[in-house]
């Protein structure tokens, strides 16, 4: 087990968090699920160093622009300006943000669609967060983006946050012995570490999705490869292992370590 900071006055100012949700933005329902989401996530932390934002494209499309795209986009732009309007504003940057990526060509897919998928989001991410202008997040002139962001906080649209997670997940990742120590030569995290990727376990369905019967009745049931993750047998002998896209990683670490690594094939470059 990991030595962690306890954190009981909080997240401080110099290790100010961004939590996000990468999506896509494909009807209106979806769009309200997000923000509800956002919403949950952020009455679970609660902490003023702690932001929160959807990371979205539209979907993939055979043109640049579709008749939907606008009023998707003004239904989550308005649904972020509630949250912030409802719980306050932050000291640093916006409590809560939509960070939203125009479509590009993808010459492998045949499409028009956010560049990099996932992947593409989160690098750019970084980049914004880091001053960079040549990003394809849309423009927002109102949108202040908080400031001095150490960690990022990664999660799929369907992932619930239990009580303090983030707080927890950032005092493991701040801890002296577990500060990332880059080799600019082997471009490698050498000690420490870069991301933390907490386990993860299914829950039974609820709400319309449930019944009373399986409420009383019924466990976790077929194969889920989260619920079987307690070991990482190339983490436990080597050090490294696979990153399924939650958790928390540390943005200079991560950039270091995975600058002109990876080429990007799915689209054009932005």
């Amino acid at each position: 087990m990991l030595p962690g900071l306890e954190l009981l006055h909080g997240i401080p100012d110099h290790m100010r968090t961004l939590v996000v949700i990468p999506a896509l933005l494909t009807d209106a329902k979806t769009v309200k699920e997000l923000l509800a989401r956002l919403e949950i996530h952020y009455l679970a932390t609660h902490d003023r160093s702690v932001h929160f934002a959807l990371l979205t494209d539209w979907k993939d499309c055979d043109t640049e622009s579709n008749p939907h795209d606008g009023a998707l986009l003004h239904q989550a732009v308005a649904g972020i300006a509630l949250l912030n309007q409802r719980f306050g504003p932050s000291v640093n940057g916006d409590r809560f943000l939509l960070l939203h990526r125009r479509r590009v060509w993808s010459e492998s897919e045949g499409v028009w669609m956010g560049w990099e998928r996932k992947r593409g989001k989160l690098h750019e991410l970084n980049r914004l967060l880091r001053g960079a202008s040549n990003t394809t997040f849309l423009e927002d002139q109102s949108r202040r983006l908080p400031q001095n962001v150490r960690y990022v906080v990664t999660l799929d649209t369907d992932t619930r946050l239990p009580l303090e997670t983030v707080r927890r997940l950032v005092g493991k990742l701040a801890h002296p012995l577990n500060a990332p120590q880059f080799n600019p030569e082997t471009r490698r995290i050498e000690k420490g570490y870069a991301i933390l990727q907490p386990r993860v376990t299914p829950s039974l369905p609820v709400g319309h999705h449930s019944t009373v019967f399986q409420k009383i009745y019924s466990t976790s049931s077929g194969i889920d490869a989260y619920s079987a993750a307690i070991s990482d047998l190339y983490q436990d002998m080597f050090g490294e292992g696979s990153y399924a896209g939650k958790g928390i990683y540390d943005i200079d670490a991560f950039e270091a370590a995975l600058a002109d690594r990876v080429p990007g094939r799915h689209a054009s470059k932005p």
